[in-house]
């Protein structure tokens, strides 16, 4: 994965070599565009890979710096592009609580990442650590 600019995605070619891909499931977005944790949103993206999700990693915009409005989804989100499968937000749903249970700062690890069908903030499911 290369690094950021600002406002620009990160895409990923696709899941590591060796890995079986889901067919039919297309790019699964790793939103942290409000620029809220970036490591923590690194790490969800390599774990959606190591299942044989395809993904993109969304930056923080320039804006993100300056804004200061409350947000619902104030962190790093999920995106997918259709309501999926029960089994396939399943699997998005462990990556992610996998991925939480490695971020090392305690107060971080317990908020929870929204699951959304594609650029809406309708949430198909919140994750966290302790689900």
């Amino acid at each position: 994965m290369r690094p950021a600019r600002p406002g620009r995605a990160i895409v990923d070619e696709g899941p590591p070599a060796g890995v079986a891909t889901i067919h039919g499931m297309t790019r699964v977005i790793v939103d942290n565009s409000t620029g809220a944790d970036a490591p923590f949103a690194a790490e969800i993206t390599r774990e959606l890979q190591r299942r044989g999700f395809e993904t993109e990693l969304r930056g923080p915009s320039p804006q993100a710096r300056y804004d200061t409005a409350i947000r619902v989804t104030d962190g790093v989100a999920v995106r997918l592009p259709e309501a999926p499968d029960r089994e396939t937000l399943e699997r998005v749903a462990d990556a992610v609580r996998l991925s939480e249970q490695h971020r090392t700062v305690t107060r971080r690890r317990y908020r929870p990442v929204p699951i959304l069908q594609g650029e809406s903030r309708r949430a198909l499911t919140w994750v966290d650590a302790l689900s």
